[in-house]
């Protein structure tokens, strides 16, 4: 099946992948605790402190896909874990990978 395109369709077209290319595309992504474990969220080692988690808490992940092997953690949610805790937007320092592997060791993918 052939689509037949003027010239100023295929130009359009072409525009709007240059455009989507320049796009950093983000996707938030949300796991369900699955063990009791600990996860270590702050800007830094000196400012950092642990977030108790039990079996169905919600860990909600925005990550930004800059490199689609190594995805950047932008912003960590909780969500079922206590009001403080929830209602914060936290940073890790930790390398993607690291908290990859955290995630996939505790949780799994909803």
């Amino acid at each position: 099946m052939k689509a037949n395109l003027t010239f100023r369709e295929y130009l359009r077209s072409k525009e709007q992948l240059r455009e989507a290319v320049n796009e950093t595309p983000q996707q938030k992504k949300e796991y369900l605790v699955t063990k009791y474990c600990k996860l270590v969220v702050g800007e830094s080692k000196d400012n950092k402190e642990q977030v108790n988690l039990k079996p169905n808490n919600k860990v909600i992940v925005e990550w930004l896909y800059e490199d689609m092997d190594e995805p950047t953690p932008v912003n960590i949610k909780f969500a079922g874990v206590c009001e403080e805790v929830d209602n914060e937007n936290h940073a890790t320092y930790w390398q993607s990978y690291k908290l990859q592997r955290w995630l996939l060791r505790n949780t799994e993918q909803k």
